[in-house]
């Protein structure tokens, strides 16, 4: 891995002297739904506690002779609403469901490049933007996009797909407030993370290392990390051209920093990929996961004292899941070492009325069942007869 950093200068070089950037690459959601012919649409949802969340909308197509009902598509952390088109037609979740007769809807949470507003705090300014964690998202901005869209759609259930943190959100949303669990038709939950306790990516490893000395540091966590053209953005467009001698070295790169398995990520979609990630969260939130892996699947740690005065007892309580009532068909994969299938089953053994799915195909890893091409194949069966019928009986 350490040749790559020493060729970044001459790759550097050559995709400069190029003066290209791979086609779709920098394209945002509105103009990359119309490049690949597309209508999309821009909403904004203020939530409770004044965070205004940019959310996407892809109506129904024109094609269609019936609707389907609204699907709601949550992205994962530290990632957005382009994880859902980036794939491009045919093979993008997003763009499969609207070719289905679905009214689309893809929020993006507080934070992230398309919601970086607020009513009161300035996030370039103010250090009290970045005071949130996987809680708030799914305390406030979960709720609030779900009645704007049943609202704006004249609906009582949306069915909900969903990517990593994007599960937890929903699952957190229903122990929480249980009124939810009605307004969910299903959801399909793509590499779950709840419990961590086995998982082996690098980055969940060094956050649950660094969790106990970063909780102490209190306000100190409420700043943004991993923002959208920042130092990751701009050094893997650099290495991920439009040249054949950037793709061994882009691979292992994006490989290294964001974890993707080379065998499902083609030579087309990982240089739209590395355009579109990370796309900022805060670190309060990063580290939140580290304390999902100390911890398991918990309320906030806010370390042994005040978890005291907060819980009366020294760690926090793993969160209730008795009261997620809504049907969850889960999807997950041997070699996710992310969303480990060991920690994955745990989740579905507390959820009430959960099913899981296990690929066949055992190549797939995190970011491939939103990114692989062979999501059409494996991933995409499940989510739709899920939708349509409710259930899928895994074989």
């Amino acid at each position: 891995m350490n040749y790559i950093f020493y060729l970044l200068p001459v790759i550097w070089t050559i995709q400069i002297v190029a003066g290209e950037k791979y086609p779709r690459q920098d394209l945002a959601f509105l103009d990359l739904a119309k490049y690949d012919g597309y209508t999309a649409e821009q909403h904004y949802v203020t939530t409770e506690d004044g965070y205004i969340l940019g959310v996407f909308r892809i109506p129904l197509n024109k094609n269609c002779t019936e609707n389907k009902g609204p699907i709601m598509f949550m992205h994962g952390l530290y990632l957005s609403s382009d994880d859902c088109i980036v794939p491009g037609p045919g093979q993008a979740h997003c763009y499969i469901y609207a070719d289905g007769c679905y009214d689309v809807w893809v929020p993006n949470v507080r934070g992230n490049v398309y919601s970086r507003n607020h009513t009161k705090y300035n996030p370039d300014k103010n250090s009290e933007f970045w005071d949130f964690s996987v809680d708030e998202l799914a305390i406030y901005d979960l709720p609030a996009v779900i009645d704007y869209v049943l609202n704006t759609t004249n609906s009582t259930q949306l069915s909900y797909v969903a990517h990593s943190q994007g599960v937890a959100m929903l699952v957190v949303l229903c122990a929480k407030k249980p009124e939810y669990n009605d307004k969910i038709k299903v959801g399909i939950g793509l590499s779950a993370t709840a419990w961590l306790t086995h998982a082996r990516f690098i980055v969940v490893q060094a956050q649950s290392l660094l969790d106990p000395l970063l909780t102490l540091t209190g306000g100190l966590l409420n700043t943004e990390i991993l923002p959208r053209n920042g130092l990751v953005t701009v050094s893997a467009e650099l290495l991920c051209g439009t040249t054949d001698l950037s793709y061994p070295l882009c691979s292992n790169f994006i490989f290294a920093v964001l974890g993707y398995n080379k065998y499902q990520f083609t030579t087309e979609v990982l240089p739209v990929v590395v355009g579109h990630i990370p796309s900022g969260t805060s670190l309060k939130n990063f580290n939140r996961w580290g304390q999902m892996k100390n911890n398991g699947f918990s309320e906030y740690d806010h370390g042994i004292f005040q978890n005291l005065f907060v819980y009366g007892q020294f760690s926090p309580p793993l969160y209730d899941l008795s009261k997620v009532t809504m049907k969850w068909v889960i999807i997950g994969s041997l070699n996710d070492y992310v969303g480990d299938i060991r920690d994955v089953k745990v989740l579905v053994s507390n959820l009430p009325n959960a099913s899981l799915c296990t690929l066949s195909d055992k190549t797939f890893v995190h970011l491939d069942f939103v990114f692989g091409k062979d999501v059409p194949n494996y991933i995409t069966p499940i989510v739709m007869s899920s939708i349509e019928t409710g259930t899928y009986e895994c074989t």
